[in-house]
């Protein structure tokens, strides 16, 4: 009876577990990084191919997303989703004092994505 109560503890452990995974989509890249203060981070290809992002900003701070049109003041917990056209980039871009958590998924994409983080004066 003992031996039983264990497996079915376990089997409950295993299903709640597989409950919080996300499922990833096949040919996308995911990144969870953080903007050091008065920084920024581009993503690009390798190259310059056009490529398709959802960010999702997960902590406080200010961080703005700059493309070749528009400039968003991203919100906390809200996801965004872009085209990037062809040649072009994504600049994310953290003028706060303090480091700003973002994930990223990456999608769409023919060649390496490239990522790089600048220091902004």
């Amino acid at each position: 009876m003992k031996l039983f109560s264990v497996f079915l503890f376990f089997i409950a452990l295993q299903s709640c577990t597989a409950q919080r995974i996300e499922k990833k989509e096949k040919g996308s890249l995911y990144i969870n990084t953080s903007i050091p203060a008065h920084s920024s981070l581009a993503i690009s290809t390798e190259d310059a191919s056009p490529f398709s992002i959802t960010a999702k900003k997960t902590s406080t701070g200010r961080l703005k997303i700059l493309n070749e049109s528009e400039e968003i003041e991203m919100e906390k917990n809200k996801t965004y989703t872009l085209n990037v056209n062809q040649k072009g980039n994504i600049v994310f871009l953290n003028q706060s004092n303090q480091g700003t958590n973002i994930q990223l998924r990456v999608y769409n994409h023919t060649s390496k994505i490239i990522q790089k983080t600048n220091l902004i004066h």
